[in-house]
């Protein structure tokens, strides 16, 4: 059980409902990550486009999810791992990749490139730095607008996985 409430919209303020309205899925859902977050409505206003932009930015959507899984996984978000396995089986990561995730280092599942994004992600969410090494490598394989980005998501995973841990957010 999440250790706030979650704001729905039948009880937001019209700043939260405004908010919930524009995050409404297809379905008429909203998650709940974002029910939590809109007790806060200029943060989540805030975060909105920064996030859709980077989802939708020129780095692969596969490294991009392998990346945000990864560090889901280390810091035991459950909430973001579910998330992102589904968007990431539709950027094309598989079920053995998923499966695989904990020993990407020897499993044949991943490419070189996609281990060494993994490598990165978990790198930068155990320590906030990743050696020079790793960073040389992938500057061979990646420019620097995707490391960039590939930062970024990684943040952005760990950001939220903290929000998601620290509230106990349910699954959806």
């Amino acid at each position: 059980m999440a250790r706030l409430r979650y704001v729905e919209k039948e009880t937001a303020t019209p700043e939260q409902e405004k908010i919930l309205g524009q995050l409404t899925q297809k379905s008429g859902k909203i998650a709940n990550i974002w029910k939590l977050w809109s007790h806060s409505p200029q943060t989540l206003e805030a975060f909105m486009p920064f996030y859709k932009a980077l989802m939708k930015g020129t780095l692969d959507a596969k490294l991009r999810e392998l990346a945000y899984l990864k560090a889901s996984l280390v810091n035991e978000c459950a909430y973001c791992a579910e998330s992102h396995k589904g968007t990431g089986r539709r950027a094309g990561i598989t079920d053995e990749q998923i499966q695989e995730m904990n020993n990407y280092a020897d499993s044949a599942a991943f490419s070189p490139l996609e281990k060494l994004v993994i490598q990165y992600a978990e790198e930068l969410t155990r320590s906030a730095k990743t050696s020079d090494s790793l960073m040389a490598e992938l500057k061979t394989h990646l420019s620097e607008a995707h490391i960039v980005e590939l930062n970024l998501t990684v943040g952005t995973a760990n950001l939220t996985n903290r929000f998601n841990v620290s509230l106990m957010t349910d699954p959806d």
